[in-house]
């Protein structure tokens, strides 16, 4: 009896400690920093939790010359969502005013909207269709939730922005998990967008060189782990 009690704690205390250690932003292949003396996370444009519709009819990857990995552009339709979480605890980072940048292409300043879960101002998320730019579907706030509505780098030319943080950029973050979604404004494929980058500092510039020198890190998948370890835990007794 003694025993079976015993097992069954260890088994409690060992999966509410991996619970509390796996960590549960869900964008593969997140990088973190802390350059120029503030906290930065990255992540590539295909890295998306979450795009609905999960066909290319409104975000599509493309392979462009001079990109990381694959980048992403639009298909120019008006609809569609991309959803990214990440953790900025990884980074060190905390809650308070965090500044978007992106590598990106975009020469005729074609913007999207975005909008974080938990932002003060951005209340109102569509969790589904139909999304901004549909008939009866009103926008959302330019001077809140438009990303990109700049000049940023050139035909074939990558560039980081927006180093204003006007407009979208500029948002509230919590300790943690964070949840963006990106939906459509305008943008089309003279747009592209290779790296996106969130950072508490709002005189750090990023640069490639940046990019490449982050650390990796590396999500757990907490329920893959928890059913791995409750395999060998009953194969064990």
């Amino acid at each position: 009896m003694f025993h079976r009690w015993y097992l069954t704690l260890s088994i409690s205390i060992f999966i509410a400690l991996l619970l509390l250690t796996a960590p549960a932003y869900a964008v593969k292949d997140m990088k973190v920093s802390n350059f120029g003396g503030g906290s930065q996370v990255w992540f590539e444009a295909e890295d998306w939790d979450v795009r609905d519709p999960d066909t290319d009819e409104f975000f599509l990857l493309v392979d462009e010359g001079g990109a990381f990995g694959r980048a992403l552009t639009r298909a120019g339709g008006a609809g569609g969502r991309l959803t990214y979480t990440f953790d900025i605890g990884a980074a060190g980072g905390s809650a308070g005013t965090w500044y978007l940048w992106g590598r990106v292409i975009n020469p005729s300043n074609n913007s999207d909207y975005m909008l974080i879960e938990g932002d003060p101002d951005d209340g109102e998320i569509p969790g589904g269709p139909p999304y901004p730019g549909d008939a009866d579907t009103p926008p959302f706030t330019n001077d809140d939730d438009r990303i990109f509505e700049a000049n940023i780098g050139d035909v074939g030319a990558w560039d980081w922005g927006n180093p204003d943080h006007g407009e979208g950029h500029t948002k509230e973050l919590q300790d943690g998990v964070n949840t963006m979604h990106i939906y459509h404004r305008q943008g089309n494929d003279t747009k592209v967008v290779d790296v996106l980058m969130w950072t508490d500092n709002a005189d750090y510039v990023p640069t490639d060189d940046d990019y490449t020198n982050a650390q990796l890190a590396t999500a757990v998948e907490p329920v893959d782990k928890l059913a791995t370890a409750w395999g060998r835990i009953k194969s064990a007794r």
